[in-house]
């Protein structure tokens, strides 16, 4: 896709009354492999107007800026030996690389090269728009910190702030981060499943898994009926033979009082249906801390307010994988410890410097929010955000210890007791869930849970976080939730000329095919004799629907040099191509890429001579 559209950055007037500017052109949108990247990007070229001292210092001076300011989204430092034009191309690559990765993102190039009217740099994307527009701002940013003394970081918030709200809704969240990473790692292709939505497919038509976070189409939905709702997992952890903890279920607060002298002092109050601690309080002991437990479940449900009986003991995170467990992670609430010298909110803010929005970058540790229901827990402890805790004096946070609330994890898989092992594949085989996290909680992980311990809930969509932030390897948890299933099917390209088009459909529709034979030619596809309708739009609609194709088993698809050059390969690597024109028509660095991104070449004179060959 090409665009002649241009975006002018840097606007300023010199003594002539001339106006400066750098000048961005998008140039193409590529969809697989290109001369630039194996994976999709966009493609821009910069012009810088001007070439005078003046102006060549402005430009050196923002892209310094932006160096200094946010060191952590750049690899290198720009080359003195660079042409202007490429310096500023490659600082704006790497920026917004950066920016798109720093809240939701899963991106890996970026780079720029000087042309003879000034420079092409490139960009990956999950939506091109969207990079388009990190682009846009750290151009800008060159633009505006070059030109003003006064110039702040700050300045680009506001900008980063909108592109990040588009990052959440179309960029991988956290928890596809983690599996992407070993689908990297293991060449295993993804792609979105459904357009502007959180599913992520891992592999190719029949070798495919789809997430969404780390539930995937391998799980049953009956299990996922069962884990969402407490009412229904208690139920079902009470019919196994398991432990769990008594509760009623409270509609007003007038049931309170007497619904805890039934169940006991001390109790939990948590909503039906919500996760990640969201609205839950534990450890309560009086009526009033009751109240104000109940008011606060209340800001997350319309529903009746479920009153636990309060286990004691340590939290903790029991993963089951495939029916085994994998994993066993005691959470415990994040605390402070006093030193003489600073508050509890100088405590916390010390904690927080390691800890931010971008988790892979704090190992999953989600930073202390100081809100009214940290304030109440200080409370109850004696203390307040600006208590000095004496020297050695240790306090928790919070009442629960979810990850999400600033909770700390430890491994403790290798001290899991048999008969929990046990209860724990035994849940989530009879769920049906591929993964669970199931929560238990115990004061001694060593002992049997018909000594000690109880059930409390089932999550179907666990965060993969809490056993990094445990000190498990990200690459080894998330090959493990992946599964051996999702691969590459065998994919081959014939690339042909537009005039071929037509008889290859012809010789495509007319062929005798094996099982799970998916083809694409121009807007078409079928898979075996089954012809595909095409709904959706764009370069390379045909050939996606065949890859989300749960039946396709492998993948032959026909092409013309155009549509190559244009929006580049339909994937990052194919099997085979088959190469049906003069190699004089398909541009130097295009045969390169082709050469590069396949197993084998053949090479034809035209669609005669390969049809004839297949016969």
């Amino acid at each position: 896709m090409r665009s002649q559209k241009k975006s002018h950055f840097l606007s300023g007037t010199n003594e002539g009354g001339d106006r400066d500017m750098i000048t961005m052109q998008h140039e193409a949108t590529f969809f697989g492999a290109n001369p630039f990247a194996a994976m999709p990007v966009v493609v821009a070229k910069i012009t810088l107007s001007k070439n005078t001292p003046e102006f060549t210092n402005i430009v050196e001076q923002g892209c310094h800026r932006l160096h200094t300011d946010f060191p952590a989204w750049f690899s290198d430092a720009p080359s003195p030996q660079q042409q202007i034009a490429e310096r500023v191309a490659q600082t704006a690559a790497q920026w917004a690389l950066g920016a798109l990765n720093e809240v939701r993102g899963f991106l890996h190039d970026a780079g720029a090269k000087a042309t003879t009217e000034g420079a092409r740099l490139w960009l990956g994307f999950h939506h091109p728009q969207i990079s388009l527009s990190a682009l846009k701002i750290a151009l800008k940013g060159i633009g505006d910190a070059g030109q003003s003394q006064s110039y702040d970081r700050h300045d680009v918030d506001a900008s980063l702030d909108s592109l990040w709200q588009l990052c959440r809704k179309h960029h991988p969240d956290f928890q596809a981060h983690i599996l992407m990473q070993a689908a990297r790692v293991q060449h295993i292709p993804v792609l979105p499943f459904i357009s502007g939505a959180r599913y992520w497919q891992y592999g190719w038509g029949k070798r495919s898994r789809i997430f969404f976070e780390s539930m995937s189409n391998a799980d049953g939905h009956l299990g996922y009926q069962l884990q969402h709702s407490k009412l229904f997992s208690k139920a079902l952890f009470t019919a196994l033979g398991f432990p769990t903890p008594d509760y009623r279920l409270v509609n007003h607060l007038t049931e309170l009082a007497k619904t805890a002298e039934e169940i006991g002092w001390p109790c939990v109050v948590k909503p039906l249906f919500c996760g990640c601690g969201n609205g839950v309080t534990a450890a309560i002991e009086s009526t009033p801390a009751l109240e104000t437990a109940f008011a606060y479940a209340r800001r997350y449900t319309n529903d009746a307010v479920m009153v636990e009986k309060f286990v004691v003991g340590e939290d903790h995170r029991l993963m089951v994988i495939d029916g085994k467990l994998t994993s066993a992670i005691r959470r415990e609430p994040s605390a402070v410890t006093g030193n003489g010298r600073s508050t509890i909110a100088q405590l916390i803010e010390t904690i927080n410097c390691s800890r931010s929005e971008n988790l892979q970058k704090s190992k999953y540790l989600s930073p202390i929010e100081s809100d009214d229901i940290l304030r109440q827990h200080l409370e109850q402890q004696g203390v307040a955000l600006d208590t000095i805790l004496a020297s050695g004096r240790r306090i928790t946070l919070r009442s629960i210890s979810n990850l999400s609330m600033g909770g700390v994890c430890f491994d403790v898989t290798d001290q899991v007791h048999p008969h929990i092992r046990q209860m724990a594949e035994t849940i989530a085989k009879t769920m049906g869930l591929a993964v669970v996290g199931l929560d238990f909680v115990t004061t001694d992980i060593e002992t049997s849970w018909q000594r000690a311990g109880a059930l409390i809930e089932a999550n179907a969509i666990p965060g993969l976080g809490v056993l990094i932030a445990g000190g498990q390897d990200p690459l080894l948890i998330a090959s493990k939730v992946l599964g051996p299933l999702p691969a590459r099917i065998p994919f081959q390209i014939v690339v042909t000329k537009q005039s071929d088009l037509k008889q290859a459909k012809i010789w495509l529709k007319g062929r005798s095919t094996t099982q799970g034979f998916g083809w694409a030619c121009d807007d078409e596809a079928a898979i075996d004799d089954m012809p595909l309708r095409i709904a959706q739009h764009g370069p390379w609609a045909a050939v996606y629907a065949l890859l989300i194709n749960k039946v396709v088993q492998q993948a032959f698809v026909v092409c013309t040099i155009e549509n190559i050059v244009r929006h580049g390969m339909p994937v990052d690597k194919v099997n085979h191509i088959a190469l049906c024109c003069n190699e004089s028509d398909l541009p130097a660095k295009w045969l390169q890429v082709l050469i590069e991104q396949s197993d084998t070449m053949e090479k034809f004179s035209g669609w005669h001579e390969f049809e004839q060959g297949r016969q």
